[in-house]
């Protein structure tokens, strides 16, 4: 399976991302004159987890799309403060029950760990009004 990362950009951004007019290599790789506000890659290695375990707050992205190689999962800014809220509010009980139901080939600790960053990651996102995306490479 592919490394997954996560991007912090703006709703115009992220517009122009789907539309092809922001080239996305350039772009995720902070190589063009914009680049995304902030990205998160401690889950590189529990995306697939995280995308089972956080399925229900849509912590991979509300929408999918191909358009952006391999496969991309994103959610506007207004989608982003809804997630940020409700990753905010899951218990750790609850999480380790949602991994023992998953398919999943990382310990338990290091999904949580990723979720924790993760999180983290969408309260920064959701404060600056930013969209996410997630990107499987």
């Amino acid at each position: 399976m592919g490394d997954g990362d996560f991007y912090a950009l703006s709703d115009d951004q992220l517009k122009r991302l789907l539309a092809g007019e922001l080239d996305h290599a350039q772009f995720l790789q902070g190589a063009a004159s914009e680049k995304p506000r902030e990205s998160f890659g401690q889950a590189k290695g529990v995306w697939y987890e995280l995308s089972q375990v956080l399925q229900a707050e849509a912590g991979c992205g509300a929408e999918q799309t191909t358009v952006i190689p391999a496969m991309a999962g994103y959610s506007y800014a207004d989608k982003v403060q809804a997630t940020a809220a409700q990753l905010a509010k899951l218990a750790e009980p609850e999480l380790r029950k949602r991994c023992d139901g998953a398919l999943m080939e990382a310990p338990v600790d290091q999904v949580l760990e990723a979720v924790r960053g993760l999180t983290a990651f969408f309260q920064r996102a959701a404060g600056n009004r930013d969209a996410i995306l997630f990107r499987v490479a």
